[in-house]
């Protein structure tokens, strides 16, 4: 479904992909990693669900000063460092991809890459966990590389230089607010997956939400021509 219908778009030539709660079913996962520290470091209990609804999509370090001053704690430097550590041992025991994603990146026949607001490390260790990585090869970039995050259009304008297609001729698969205004900001086309109905209501962009993976290789067909998919 387009919220709002755009017309004389050209057609789709590449695929970015976002990596939390889009390739992988990870921001129950980061958000989780963030409550069980609160409660050793601090005793706080704090929400998982509630975490991941309100700071999905965002920068990590503005999350944690969030929490912080609302519950009047002090965050040492070595937090993240043990956050970081901590997630990527939880990924490669508990992470999975997203349901239908490998094939639908297989059927996708364009050129594609991952731009994701998450860290190298931790990129790197999401994709391997689950066996995404081969589809990208060199092309996965993070936030953390240039210094701007989403909403701002700075990765994803990254991204479609490093695959020699102009923005407008590039589309963008987000999960979450943060990143579909940054793909609406690029002058990309932007789908929403949306399984849960996480993402707002935006009437000033494009945005076609799906809710599985099944969904998206006729959807970039639609826009690029009958061999964008395989039947």
């Amino acid at each position: 479904m387009t919220e709002h219908p755009a017309h004389a778009l050209p057609p789709i030539e590449a695929v970015i992909y976002d990596c939390d709660g889009t390739l992988v079913d990870s921001e129950l996962l980061n958000a989780r990693g963030v409550a069980e520290m609160f409660e050793a470091d601090y005793g706080i209990a704090l929400d998982a669900r509630a975490i991941e609804s309100e700071f999905r999509g965002g920068q990590f370090e503005q999350m944690i000063d969030t929490l912080a001053e609302r519950h009047g704690v002090v965050i040492p430097d070595d937090f993240t460092p043990r956050y970081r550590r901590q997630m990527i041992d939880l990924f490669y025991r508990e992470l999975q991809p997203m349901p239908g994603v490998r094939a639908a990146i297989e059927a996708i026949e364009l050129p594609r890459c991952v731009a994701s607001s998450g860290p190298e490390k931790k990129l790197a260790a999401a994709l391997d966990a689950t066996d995404l990585a081969r589809y990208f090869g060199d092309y996965v970039f993070s936030a953390y590389t240039i210094g701007v995050w989403k909403p701002e259009p700075d990765l994803f304008l990254t991204a479609a230089a490093a695959l020699d297609v102009a923005p407008e001729r590039c589309a963008v698969i987000e999960d979450s607010d943060a990143g579909v205004i940054a793909g609406h900001r690029a002058g990309m086309q932007v789908f929403g997956y949306d399984p849960h109905g996480a993402i707002a209501r935006h009437p000033d962009i494009a945005l076609t939400r799906f809710v599985h993976f099944d969904e998206l290789p006729g959807l970039i067909a639609a826009r690029h021509g009958e061999h964008a998919a395989r039947d």
